[in-house]
Protein backbone atom coordinates (compact mmCIF):
# COMPACT_ATOMS: atom_id res chain seq x y z
CA UNK A 1 0.00 0.00 0.00
CA UNK A 2 1.19 3.51 -0.76
CA UNK A 3 0.58 5.82 2.20
CA UNK A 4 0.77 9.57 1.84
CA UNK A 5 -0.05 12.42 4.19
CA UNK A 6 -2.00 15.15 2.39
CA UNK A 7 -1.98 18.87 3.08
CA UNK A 8 -5.35 20.25 4.18
CA UNK A 9 -6.07 23.96 4.60
CA UNK A 10 -9.34 25.66 5.59
CA UNK A 11 -9.48 29.37 4.71
CA UNK A 12 -6.31 30.80 6.30
CA UNK A 13 -5.96 28.14 8.97
CA UNK A 14 -3.85 25.10 8.07
CA UNK A 15 -4.64 21.66 9.45
CA UNK A 16 -3.24 18.22 8.72
CA UNK A 17 -4.92 15.10 7.43
CA UNK A 18 -3.82 11.72 6.18
CA UNK A 19 -4.77 9.90 3.04
CA UNK A 20 -3.56 6.78 1.26
CA UNK A 21 -3.29 5.84 -2.38
CA UNK A 22 -2.87 2.44 -3.96
CA UNK A 23 -4.29 0.38 -6.75
CA UNK A 24 -6.39 -1.42 -4.18
CA UNK A 25 -7.22 1.31 -1.64
CA UNK A 26 -9.17 4.51 -1.92
CA UNK A 27 -8.18 8.05 -1.08
CA UNK A 28 -10.88 9.98 0.76
CA UNK A 29 -13.43 11.25 -1.78
CA UNK A 30 -11.36 9.85 -4.65
CA UNK A 31 -13.03 8.57 -7.78
CA UNK A 32 -13.69 4.83 -8.08
CA UNK A 33 -11.10 4.46 -10.84
CA UNK A 34 -8.22 5.87 -8.79
CA UNK A 35 -6.03 2.92 -9.72
CA UNK A 36 -6.59 3.32 -13.45
CA UNK A 37 -6.30 6.11 -15.98
CA UNK A 38 -8.39 9.14 -14.90
CA UNK A 39 -11.39 10.51 -16.71
CA UNK A 40 -10.45 13.06 -19.35
CA UNK A 41 -9.57 16.42 -17.89
CA UNK A 42 -11.43 19.54 -18.91
CA UNK A 43 -8.96 22.09 -20.22
CA UNK A 44 -9.67 25.79 -20.39
CA UNK A 45 -7.10 27.58 -22.52
CA UNK A 46 -9.02 30.83 -22.49
CA UNK A 47 -8.61 31.67 -18.81
CA UNK A 48 -6.62 29.51 -16.43
CA UNK A 49 -7.74 31.56 -13.44
CA UNK A 50 -11.50 31.16 -13.67
CA UNK A 51 -13.57 28.63 -11.77
CA UNK A 52 -13.43 25.27 -13.47
CA UNK A 53 -16.45 23.46 -14.88
CA UNK A 54 -17.55 20.07 -13.58
CA UNK A 55 -14.34 18.07 -13.51
CA UNK A 56 -16.24 14.84 -14.17
CA UNK A 57 -16.32 15.97 -17.75
CA UNK A 58 -13.45 17.21 -18.01
CA UNK A 59 17.66 2.06 -7.80
CA UNK A 60 19.98 4.02 -5.87
CA UNK A 61 19.72 5.70 -2.48
CA UNK A 62 21.56 9.01 -2.42
CA UNK A 63 21.97 11.94 -0.06
CA UNK A 64 22.18 15.50 -1.30
CA UNK A 65 25.07 17.85 -0.62
CA UNK A 66 24.86 20.36 2.18
CA UNK A 67 25.09 23.35 -0.16
CA UNK A 68 21.35 23.94 0.15
CA UNK A 69 21.44 23.90 3.94
CA UNK A 70 21.84 26.87 6.24
CA UNK A 71 20.82 30.48 5.92
CA UNK A 72 23.64 32.47 4.36
CA UNK A 73 22.52 36.08 4.30
CA UNK A 74 25.74 37.15 2.60
CA UNK A 75 24.87 35.46 -0.70
CA UNK A 76 21.34 36.35 -1.81
CA UNK A 77 20.05 34.49 -4.85
CA UNK A 78 19.44 35.91 -8.28
CA UNK A 79 16.11 37.63 -8.70
CA UNK A 80 13.36 35.91 -10.64
CA UNK A 81 13.50 38.95 -12.93
CA UNK A 82 16.78 37.60 -14.31
CA UNK A 83 17.05 37.42 -18.11
CA UNK A 84 17.21 33.62 -17.68
CA UNK A 85 13.49 33.69 -16.98
CA UNK A 86 12.37 36.58 -19.18
CA UNK A 87 9.13 36.35 -21.12
CA UNK A 88 5.44 36.51 -20.33
CA UNK A 89 3.27 33.80 -18.82
CA UNK A 90 0.34 32.68 -20.95
CA UNK A 91 -2.38 30.05 -20.42
CA UNK A 92 -2.19 26.56 -21.91
CA UNK A 93 -5.21 24.98 -20.25
CA UNK A 94 -6.97 25.04 -16.91
CA UNK A 95 -4.32 25.38 -14.20
CA UNK A 96 -1.38 25.34 -16.64
CA UNK A 97 0.62 28.38 -17.78
CA UNK A 98 3.78 28.65 -19.84
CA UNK A 99 6.47 31.00 -21.03
CA UNK A 100 9.49 30.78 -23.30
CA UNK A 101 12.64 32.46 -22.01
CA UNK A 102 14.62 31.91 -25.19
CA UNK A 103 17.22 30.10 -23.10
CA UNK A 104 17.16 26.73 -24.82
CA UNK A 105 15.08 23.87 -26.21
CA UNK A 106 14.77 21.85 -23.01
CA UNK A 107 11.60 21.91 -20.94
CA UNK A 108 10.65 22.07 -17.27
CA UNK A 109 7.18 21.46 -15.82
CA UNK A 110 6.64 22.32 -12.14
CA UNK A 111 3.58 20.90 -10.36
CA UNK A 112 2.74 22.79 -7.19
CA UNK A 113 1.30 21.17 -4.09
CA UNK A 114 -2.21 21.47 -2.71
CA UNK A 115 -3.24 25.16 -2.38
CA UNK A 116 -0.41 26.42 -4.64
CA UNK A 117 -1.69 29.14 -6.97
CA UNK A 118 -0.60 29.86 -10.54
CA UNK A 119 1.62 32.65 -9.21
CA UNK A 120 3.16 30.36 -6.59
CA UNK A 121 4.16 27.71 -9.10
CA UNK A 122 5.38 30.34 -11.56
CA UNK A 123 7.64 31.96 -8.95
CA UNK A 124 9.08 28.60 -7.89
CA UNK A 125 9.89 27.33 -11.39
CA UNK A 126 11.23 30.73 -12.46
CA UNK A 127 13.63 30.82 -9.52
CA UNK A 128 14.68 27.21 -10.08
CA UNK A 129 15.36 27.96 -13.74
CA UNK A 130 17.33 31.12 -12.99
CA UNK A 131 19.51 29.42 -10.41
CA UNK A 132 20.04 25.99 -12.01
CA UNK A 133 17.97 24.80 -14.95
CA UNK A 134 18.97 27.58 -17.37
CA UNK A 135 22.48 26.15 -17.17
CA UNK A 136 21.06 22.93 -18.62
CA UNK A 137 19.49 24.61 -21.63
CA UNK A 138 15.99 24.85 -20.22
CA UNK A 139 14.09 27.62 -21.96
CA UNK A 140 10.49 26.39 -22.01
CA UNK A 141 8.77 26.71 -18.63
CA UNK A 142 5.40 25.31 -17.53
CA UNK A 143 3.85 26.10 -14.14
CA UNK A 144 0.94 24.02 -12.85
CA UNK A 145 -1.17 25.12 -9.91
CA UNK A 146 -1.89 22.73 -7.04
CA UNK A 147 -4.98 20.53 -7.16
CA UNK A 148 -8.23 21.70 -5.60
CA UNK A 149 -8.33 18.49 -3.52
CA UNK A 150 -5.30 17.13 -1.69
CA UNK A 151 -5.74 13.76 -3.43
CA UNK A 152 -6.59 15.30 -6.84
CA UNK A 153 -10.00 13.62 -6.81
CA UNK A 154 -11.55 16.12 -9.24
CA UNK A 155 -8.91 15.61 -11.97
CA UNK A 156 -9.47 19.25 -12.99
CA UNK A 157 -6.04 20.25 -14.33
CA UNK A 158 -5.67 20.47 -18.12
CA UNK A 159 -2.99 17.79 -18.51
CA UNK A 160 -4.29 16.48 -21.83
CA UNK A 161 -3.66 19.87 -23.47
CA UNK A 162 -0.23 20.00 -21.88
CA UNK A 163 0.59 16.55 -23.24
CA UNK A 164 -0.53 17.66 -26.70
CA UNK A 165 1.77 20.69 -26.54
CA UNK A 166 4.69 18.53 -25.45
CA UNK A 167 4.16 16.12 -28.34
CA UNK A 168 5.37 18.87 -30.69
CA UNK A 169 7.64 20.94 -28.46
CA UNK A 170 9.63 18.03 -27.03
CA UNK A 171 10.81 16.89 -30.46
CA UNK A 172 13.64 19.43 -30.27
CA UNK A 173 14.38 18.88 -26.56
CA UNK A 174 17.00 16.56 -25.10
CA UNK A 175 14.94 16.16 -21.96
CA UNK A 176 11.75 17.22 -20.21
CA UNK A 177 12.22 17.91 -16.50
CA UNK A 178 9.05 17.24 -14.48
CA UNK A 179 9.13 18.31 -10.82
CA UNK A 180 6.15 17.67 -8.56
CA UNK A 181 5.88 18.72 -4.92
CA UNK A 182 3.51 17.09 -2.46
CA UNK A 183 -0.01 16.63 -3.94
CA UNK A 184 1.42 17.77 -7.26
CA UNK A 185 2.67 14.19 -7.62
CA UNK A 186 -0.90 13.02 -8.17
CA UNK A 187 -1.38 15.65 -10.88
CA UNK A 188 1.91 14.80 -12.60
CA UNK A 189 0.88 11.14 -12.73
CA UNK A 190 -2.05 12.14 -14.92
CA UNK A 191 0.29 13.79 -17.43
CA UNK A 192 2.22 10.53 -17.73
CA UNK A 193 -0.98 8.69 -18.68
CA UNK A 194 -1.51 11.15 -21.57
CA UNK A 195 2.09 11.50 -22.79
CA UNK A 196 3.30 9.55 -25.80
CA UNK A 197 6.26 7.17 -25.66
CA UNK A 198 8.64 9.62 -27.35
CA UNK A 199 7.91 12.25 -24.69
CA UNK A 200 8.08 9.78 -21.81
CA UNK A 201 11.53 8.67 -22.98
CA UNK A 202 12.79 12.25 -22.41
CA UNK A 203 11.24 12.79 -18.97
CA UNK A 204 13.37 13.11 -15.86
CA UNK A 205 10.84 13.06 -13.04
CA UNK A 206 11.41 14.33 -9.51
CA UNK A 207 8.70 13.54 -6.98
CA UNK A 208 9.34 15.81 -4.00
CA UNK A 209 7.86 14.29 -0.85
CA UNK A 210 4.70 13.55 -2.81
CA UNK A 211 2.22 10.89 -3.79
CA UNK A 212 1.40 8.67 -6.74
CA UNK A 213 -1.62 6.80 -8.08
CA UNK A 214 -0.74 5.91 -11.69
CA UNK A 215 2.92 4.93 -11.80
CA UNK A 216 3.79 1.39 -12.81
CA UNK A 217 7.11 -0.40 -13.24
CA UNK A 218 6.71 -0.17 -17.01
CA UNK A 219 5.97 3.56 -16.90
CA UNK A 220 8.92 4.28 -14.60
CA UNK A 221 11.24 2.21 -16.78
CA UNK A 222 10.12 4.13 -19.88
CA UNK A 223 11.45 7.46 -18.54
CA UNK A 224 15.00 8.83 -18.50
CA UNK A 225 14.95 8.78 -14.72
CA UNK A 226 12.53 8.84 -11.79
CA UNK A 227 13.62 10.19 -8.39
CA UNK A 228 11.59 9.92 -5.20
CA UNK A 229 12.92 12.68 -2.99
CA UNK A 230 12.62 13.40 0.73
CA UNK A 231 14.55 15.68 3.10
CA UNK A 232 16.39 15.22 6.38
CA UNK A 233 17.74 17.66 8.95
CA UNK A 234 20.08 16.09 11.54
CA UNK A 235 18.41 18.12 14.28
CA UNK A 236 14.79 18.57 13.14
CA UNK A 237 14.25 15.14 11.56
CA UNK A 238 12.72 14.00 8.27
CA UNK A 239 10.16 15.47 5.88
CA UNK A 240 6.57 14.40 6.42
CA UNK A 241 6.26 11.90 3.58
CA UNK A 242 9.67 10.25 3.84
CA UNK A 243 8.31 6.77 4.55
CA UNK A 244 5.95 6.85 1.57
CA UNK A 245 8.73 8.11 -0.71
CA UNK A 246 10.90 5.23 0.43
CA UNK A 247 8.03 2.82 -0.22
CA UNK A 248 7.57 4.17 -3.74
CA UNK A 249 11.26 3.75 -4.45
CA UNK A 250 11.12 0.16 -3.18
CA UNK A 251 8.07 -0.53 -5.36
CA UNK A 252 9.68 0.64 -8.61
CA UNK A 253 12.98 -1.07 -9.31
CA UNK A 254 14.13 1.40 -11.96
CA UNK A 255 13.68 4.44 -9.71
CA UNK A 256 16.17 6.35 -7.58
CA UNK A 257 15.83 7.59 -4.00
CA UNK A 258 17.33 10.94 -3.05
CA UNK A 259 17.52 12.71 0.29
CA UNK A 260 17.94 16.48 0.34
CA UNK A 261 20.39 17.57 3.04
CA UNK A 262 18.21 19.97 5.01
CA UNK A 263 20.65 20.64 7.85
CA UNK A 264 20.23 24.18 9.15
CA UNK A 265 16.62 24.37 7.94
CA UNK A 266 15.43 26.17 11.05
CA UNK A 267 12.48 23.79 11.35
CA UNK A 268 11.39 22.78 14.83
CA UNK A 269 12.31 19.28 15.98
CA UNK A 270 9.77 16.85 14.57
CA UNK A 271 8.12 19.49 12.34
CA UNK A 272 7.68 17.20 9.35
CA UNK A 273 5.51 19.65 7.44
CA UNK A 274 8.11 22.40 7.72
CA UNK A 275 10.70 19.90 6.46
CA UNK A 276 8.24 19.03 3.68
CA UNK A 277 9.00 22.46 2.23
CA UNK A 278 12.79 22.07 2.46
CA UNK A 279 12.52 20.33 -0.90
CA UNK A 280 11.52 23.77 -2.24
CA UNK A 281 13.48 26.22 -0.09
CA UNK A 282 16.45 25.69 2.22
CA UNK A 283 14.99 27.68 5.14
CA UNK A 284 11.15 27.57 5.26
CA UNK A 285 9.39 30.63 6.61
CA UNK A 286 7.37 28.86 9.32
CA UNK A 287 9.44 26.57 11.58
CA UNK A 288 6.34 24.64 12.61
CA UNK A 289 4.64 23.79 9.30
CA UNK A 290 4.42 24.48 5.56
CA UNK A 291 3.66 27.89 4.03
CA UNK A 292 3.43 27.48 0.26
CA UNK A 293 2.54 31.12 -0.36
CA UNK A 294 5.92 32.21 1.04
CA UNK A 295 8.08 29.15 0.53
CA UNK A 296 7.36 29.05 -3.22
CA UNK A 297 7.85 32.76 -3.78
CA UNK A 298 10.13 34.50 -1.26
CA UNK A 299 13.80 33.67 -1.88
CA UNK A 300 15.18 36.74 -0.12
CA UNK A 301 17.20 37.21 3.06
CA UNK A 302 19.56 34.39 2.16
CA UNK A 303 16.85 31.84 1.48
CA UNK A 304 17.69 29.64 -1.51
CA UNK A 305 15.69 27.50 -3.88
CA UNK A 306 16.64 23.83 -3.52
CA UNK A 307 18.03 22.08 -6.60
CA UNK A 308 20.36 19.38 -5.22
CA UNK A 309 18.20 16.63 -6.71
CA UNK A 310 18.87 18.12 -10.15
CA UNK A 311 22.60 18.07 -9.42
CA UNK A 312 22.31 14.38 -8.57
CA UNK A 313 20.58 13.63 -11.87
CA UNK A 314 23.37 15.46 -13.70
CA UNK A 315 25.93 13.37 -11.81
CA UNK A 316 24.00 10.21 -12.72
CA UNK A 317 24.00 11.14 -16.42
CA UNK A 318 20.20 11.45 -16.49
CA UNK A 319 20.43 15.16 -17.31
Amino acid sequence: MRSWNALVAIVAVSSLASCSASTGAMLPDASEDVGSAPAADAGNPGDSSQAHPDAAEAGDVMTGPSADGGLDTSTPEASIDSPATGGTWSPVSFGVTTKDTGGGANIVIAYGGYTATDADSQAWVAQLTTVRLAQLGVGHLYAVRGPQDADYAAREIGNSELAAALATQATSASYVVVIAHSSGGFVADELFTFAGSSVLAKIAYFNLDGGSWALTNALVASMKGVYFCNAHDAVAGSSENTSSDESLHAEFAASHSFTVDADGSGCDVGAGWCLHDTLIINHPHDPTTYDLALDYTDFTGGRQVVSSYVDQAVSDGVL
